[in-house]
């Protein structure tokens, strides 16, 4: 199973902002011209000198209403979910466990108490109600897909099962990895799949729409503003004194850390998270959407680099299938995440320049596409390739 290049990019939603703009202008239009009607035109108009609030913004995420309890929860989930995966990628055992699709299914809709950690069994969320609709039936099939590929694999535990057309488990020197018959990782597709269809397209949709977000009315000690901001960061998956502690990075958090010396985001968009905090409790918007900004290039500039970063890994170990198809599915995932970002700055037909260079079977993928996508990459984002 393959992920799908045609993901769908809550047209719907960025519909309803249009019409919602068009709105507004209509309603400002209409406020302009009473207030102009009610005003005597020979008296003078006094001028308004905008103010800035005054407030410290924090150099931790330690505001005293925050909540990313359920961001927090919903990572964990995708760890286990991907270490039970992994479970599979075996060398050197005369056995190896077979994947359960349904077990995988139970525990992105978390069903069945499948979880090791009974907190998040009854913590009463889930993954699946969080994940872009047009990823999910892609999901489940490629669980479906796994547990067959993982059978195949258990026949011969310690031998190569796969080859271009038929799935199992590459063996080469460096590890094994399970495979669908295109050479696509299983655990990858899942991984970074949904790092790109929840983690990021919860995050940036949230962010984008912040605005929308009642900022007013306090309920549980914050308002909706608030906690919506607070959900969004805790999906990068950093500690609250990030860069400062990067003990315990997940996901998004671990990738930022991992290409900052190249791109140096990780201070850039902890601090666009910590200004635009502070400036929604301190009713500053200017800031906030400034903020706003920020942090979606930066995240998305995180994906670019670590997709160029997996193809030069997979450049350098054109031989060893293990890694070279790791390292291009771990790439791929990143392209096909962009999608997911409702203010992206690649267009869709970059992403599908990118995509059709690794096009639907990986192995034949060509050291020449390989270097076409690094090339587009480093120009779309304006990053030093020779950096990562």
């Amino acid at each position: 199973m393959i992920l799908n290049k045609n993901f769908v990019t809550q047209s719907d939603l960025l519909n309803n902002m249009k019409l919602l703009s068009k709105i507004n202008l209509a309603v400002l239009g209409a406020t302009l011209a009473v207030s102009s009607c009610k005003k005597d035109k020979t008296e003078p108009i006094a001028e308004e000198t905008p103010t800035t609030p005054s407030y410290t913004i924090p150099t931790s995420y330690n505001f005293a209403n925050t909540n990313i309890t359920s961001s927090g929860q919903r990572l964990t989930m995708l760890s286990e979910m991907t270490t039970y995966l992994r479970s599979t990628h075996t060398t050197t055992q005369s056995t190896q466990p077979t994947l359960d699709a349904q077990k995988l299914k139970d525990m992105f809709a978390n069903n069945n108490n499948k979880f090791s950690e009974q907190g998040l069994n009854s913590s009463g969320i889930q993954i699946k109600n969080k994940t872009a609709i047009s990823f999910v039936q892609a999901l489940e099939s490629n669980f479906d897909d796994a547990e067959a590929a993982s059978v195949l694999a258990a026949a011969n535990p310690t031998v190569s099962t796969a080859s271009n057309g038929k799935k199992g488990k590459i063996i080469s020197p460096s590890r094994a990895i399970l495979v669908d018959a295109n050479g696509f990782e299983y655990k990858e597709f899942a991984e970074k799949g949904l790092m790109g269809a929840m983690l990021y397209y919860q995050a940036t949709t949230i962010i984008n729409n912040i605005a929308t977000c009642d900022n007013a009315k306090v309920i549980e000690g914050a308002t909706a503003q608030e906690a919506a901001w607070d959900e969004a960061f805790g999906y990068f998956g950093v500690p609250v004194s990030f860069p400062t502690t990067t003990v315990g990075l997940k996901n998004w958090g671990n990738y930022a850390n991992s290409v900052n010396t190249a791109i140096n985001c990780n201070s850039t968009i902890m601090n666009a998270f910590l200004k635009g905090r502070a400036a929604i409790s301190n009713k500053d918007d200017a800031a906030r959407d400034e903020a706003k900004k920020v942090v979606l290039n930066t995240w998305e500039k995180v994906a670019a680099a670590k997709c160029i970063n997996y193809l030069k890994g997979a450049k350098n170990n054109l031989t060893d299938l293990g890694t070279l198809h790791h390292n291009l599915s771990e790439g791929y995932g990143f392209v096909t995440g962009f999608k997911f970002n409702p203010a992206k700055t690649i267009s869709d037909t970059d992403i599908d320049l990118l995509l059709g260079y690794f096009g639907t079977n990986l192995y034949n993928m060509t050291q020449t596409n390989i270097d076409n996508a690094i090339t587009k990459l480093a120009t779309t984002f304006s990053i030093d390739a020779s950096k990562l």
